[in-house]
């Protein structure tokens, strides 16, 4: 089935909005806070208006013996296609009938339609930090470092940069290369200097269980068992060189994590602990960056549930202009899935604060093995425009 649909999307970023000091002999303190909107329009096919607003404030001092601390805090509200809560669930298309079983990371199934999903909003970072000449360690609610270190595939888009989509017009998009498996859920993060270019860090989540606006760690579908991770670790070490002499800018990072899956005495035989690994790297020229990225998880399925994607980009600089092109596959053993995305597009700096961008876009949805489950009809390749305006400071 394909269907034409056009996608506009406008993101207003101010930040930092308002910049304070306050010095006393005591607490000389400085804090910023910044927000933006970005909304997305589908004229055609379902009619969808997608939009996200976001909001932050972030304060911090320097103490006597060098050491800074500080806290950080971000409200989100967005409403994402009422299918899709963040990348999870089931995928418009692959509605089934009988029991399902999600994956312990993608938290994709095949099931019953869910629910819509109207606007939510929530908390996506909310953190403490100490920062010295021995690192950096947080507190709170925030990403783990397999998902802050993560190095990619260049795109010209922002909310739709294959395998890190914001939202998603189709509700189909099942390509992630995104190594995040617990969301914004509370952990305990140590980060190292970056010594030589290279800098590496560690995250503990006791329990996975808040369903973020583009993460949902809260697995908990109406029709597959549900899932609560526990004990997650989150390892990454990133590198970024820049070779002078060619002009060459080179960065890569690899990440791993894992965590063990609770769920219902009926569902426990099958699943055990959550195994994931990300690789990616990207190579910034003067005018041309390219990159890759590649993600595989065992789903806490072993040998039966495993997802696999990668992405790969290039983009060149022609004056204000940037062209770029970019493609993302991914296939998924449980629910039998098999999914791409191909973009092209070109983005124009219009001012120093404005960008317009301008592209054309296609996903796709099909059925790579036979699942009794599915009631998919052949392939679902939704395609059209998309523009993209965004506005910083």
């Amino acid at each position: 089935m394909k269907f034409a649909q056009v996608t506009i999307l406008a993101a207003a970023l101010a930040g930092p909005l308002a910049h304070a000091q306050w010095e006393d002999d005591w607490n000389p303190w400085e804090t910023e806070t910044d927000f933006g909107t970005m909304i997305a329009i589908m004229p055609e096919g379902d009619k969808q208006v997608l939009a996200r607003a976001w909001a932050g404030v972030s304060t911090n001092r320097i103490l006597d013996n060098g050491l800074e601390i500080g806290v950080s805090g971000r409200l989100e509200v967005q409403k994402d296609h009422p299918r899709r809560a963040g990348f999870s669930g089931v995928p418009v298309g692959a509605e089934g009938t009988g029991f399902g079983y999600q994956g312990a990371f993608t938290g994709l199934a095949i099931g019953a339609e869910p629910d819509d999903t109207d606007t939510r909003a929530q908390i996506e970072t909310a953190y403490a930090y100490v920062e010295g000449g021995y690192g950096e360690l947080r507190l709170g609610r925030d990403l783990g470092v397999a998902a802050r270190f993560q190095e990619g595939a260049p795109s010209v888009f922002d909310a739709l940069a294959s395998g890190r989509q914001s939202l998603d017009p189709t509700g189909i998009d099942m390509v992630t290369t995104r190594h995040d498996l617990t969301g914004p859920s509370a952990k305990l993060t140590y980060t190292t200097p970056r010594l030589i270019g290279v800098r590496a860090g560690l995250s503990f989540t006791p329990k996975a269980d808040v369903r973020g606006l583009d993460r949902d760690a809260d697995r908990n579908l109406p029709d597959a068992a549900p899932i609560t991770l526990v004990n997650a670790v989150e390892g990454a070490v990133n590198v970024s060189r820049l070779l002078r002499s060619e002009g060459i800018r080179l960065s890569g990072a690899l990440g791993a994590s894992t965590a063990e899956v609770e769920t219902p005495p009926y569902a426990s035989a099958l699943y055990g602990r959550v195994t994931t690994w990300s690789l990616g790297a990207k190579a910034e020229f003067e005018t041309i960056s390219i990159g890759a990225s590649w993600l595989a998880t065992d789903n806490g399925i072993a040998g039966e549930g495993d997802y696999d994607s990668w992405t790969a980009g290039i983009t060149k600089s022609l004056g204000d202009y940037v062209l770029g092109a970019e493609y993302g596959w991914a296939e998924d053993k449980l629910t039998g899935l098999e999914g791409d995305a191909w973009k092209i597009g070109v983005s124009h700096a219009v001012t120093k604060h404005a960008k317009f961008t301008l592209g054309y876009a296609e996903n796709s949805l099909n059925l790579s093995q036979p699942n009794t489950f599915a009631l998919l009809p052949g392939k679902n390749s939704p395609e059209g425009i998309v523009i993209e305006i965004t506005l910083s400071e």
